[in-house]
C-alpha cells in the first residue's frame, strides 16, 4: 500500500467459495460462522466470470491444508505452494514442481470466479474443480468455448467412477440461456473482479500466496477427500 496506490490490499471480492464434493456428488461451501460444510442442492447455476489455477490439498505431515497463489498461466507464472502448518513446500513453474506437490498431497485446481444469486441479488463467488471434476470441467469448456462467456452454466447432476475401492462422482454440466439484464449485472461484477485481480496479480508471488492463506484459513483443519481419477500432465488447462 502507498499514498498513490491505496488499494493494494483490496480483499478478494468473492463472498462464498464453493467446491465440488466428489464423495457425495454435491456442491458445497464452508460456513465460517457455523464452522461446517454446507451443501447446495442441484441443479447449481452460475455465470462464469474468469478462471485461474492454483494448487490445493491436504498435508498429512502437518495435518493442515495446502494452498498456493493463483495464476493465469502455469507455463509462465511461478506457484508458491504452502501448508498452513508446514510452511513452504515447493515453488516454481507447475511442470517443474507437480511431482513434489503431488507427493506432498497437493493437486491442481481450477478456481472459477462466478456470478451467483445471493440473498440480495447477484454476488461474486468462486467454485473450485479438481481431479475428475476438473477433467469434466475442461471437457465442457473445450466443447463450449464460444458460448461459455455468453450463457450461464448449470451443474445438473453427476456420473460415477471408481478408482480402486473409492467411488467418486463427477459433475455434469450444461449451458443455460442468460437474460440480458442478468448478463449486464454479471458484466458489472466482472469489472469489480478484474480490478481486484489486476492488483492481486501485480503483487509479488509471496504476497499473493499470503493473501490466499489469509482468506482461506479454514482449510487449516478441513481434510480434503480423494480427488478421483488423476489428470494427465497434458490435460492442465492453462
Amino acid at each position: 500500500m502507498s499514498r498513490s496506490k491505496p488499494n493494494d490490499n483490496t480483499p478478494n471480492p468473492a463472498s462464498r467459495w464453493y467446491e465440488w464434493n466428489g464423495e457425495h456428488g454435491k456442491v458445497r461451501h464452508y460456513d465460517k460462522d457455523a464452522k461446517q460444510n454446507v451443501e447446495a442442492d442441484l441443479p447449481f447455476t452460475f455465470v462464469l466470470l474468469d478462471e485461474l489455477g492454483s494448487v490445493r490439498g491436504w498435508h498429512e505431515s502437518s495435518s493442515s491444508g495446502i494452498y498456493s497463489n493463483e495464476v493465469r498461466d502455469t507455463r509462465q507464472d511461478v506457484l508458491v505452494v504452502k501448508a498452513f502448518k508446514g510452511g513452504t513446500l515447493v515453488e516454481g513453474l507447475y511442470k517443474d514442481i507437480k511431482d513434489r506437490a503431488n507427493s506432498a498431497g497437493g493437486h491442481f485446481v481450477a478456481n472459477c470466479y462466478i456470478a451467483i444469486k445471493g440473498d440480495d441479488g447477484m454476488d461474486i463467488g468462486a467454485i473450485r474443480f479438481k481431479g475428475a471434476a476438473l477433467g469434466a470441467w475442461m471437457e465442457f469448456r473445450k466443447a463450449n468455448r464460444s458460448q461459455l462467456y455468453k450463457k450461464a452454466v448449470e451443474i445438473d447432476g453427476f456420473t460415477e467412477g471408481k478408482k480402486g475401492r473409492v467411488v467418486f462422482r463427477v459433475p455434469t454440466f450444461k449451458l443455460k440461456d442468460l437474460s440480458e439484464s442478468t448478463n449486464q449485472i454479471a458484466l458489472g461484477l466482472d469489472a469489480e473482479l478484474q480490478t481486484y485481480l489486476t492488483t492481486y496479480l501485480n503483487r509479488t508471488k509471496r504476497d499473493q500466496v499470503e493473501t490466499v492463506g489469509a482468506a482461506n484459513g479454514h482449510d487449516d483443519d478441513v481434510p480434503h477427500e480423494p480427488v478421483g481419477a488423476p489428470l494427465n500432465d497434458d490435460d492442465i488447462p492453462f
